[in-house]
């Protein structure tokens, strides 16, 4: 899935959520770096039963600092959100608190 969402990426063929856009200015990110995750990547996880479209959560780095975003797959690569690490929710960047315990 990650080979078809980075394709649509380097095309061009995506949309950010208003919840995307808003986030990325609360959390200094810039759109390039966000689709500098999403099409160098890799999905941490799947959430196959999201509506309306199954979704993935891309981990990459920028500068040696975890980014995560989040998006959904159709005919366009729907950006949903996107965020750093945050260490109170995850153990390490791949792995989340909550499925520790």
């Amino acid at each position: 899935m990650i080979e078809k969402i980075k394709i649509k990426i380097i095309n061009g063929q995506y949309k950010l959520s208003r919840h995307a856009q808003k986030r990325c200015d609360e959390r200094n990110i810039c759109l390039e770096d966000m689709l500098m995750v999403v099409s160098h990547g890799r999905i941490i996880e799947k959430y196959p039963e999201d509506k309306p479209y199954p979704s993935y959560l891309v981990l990459g780095y920028i500068e040696e600092k975890p980014l995560y975003v989040l998006c959904a797959i159709n005919e366009l690569v729907h950006i949903i959100t996107v965020h750093w690490l945050d260490p109170e929710k995850w153990f390490d960047p791949t792995t989340r608190r909550e499925k520790l315990i």
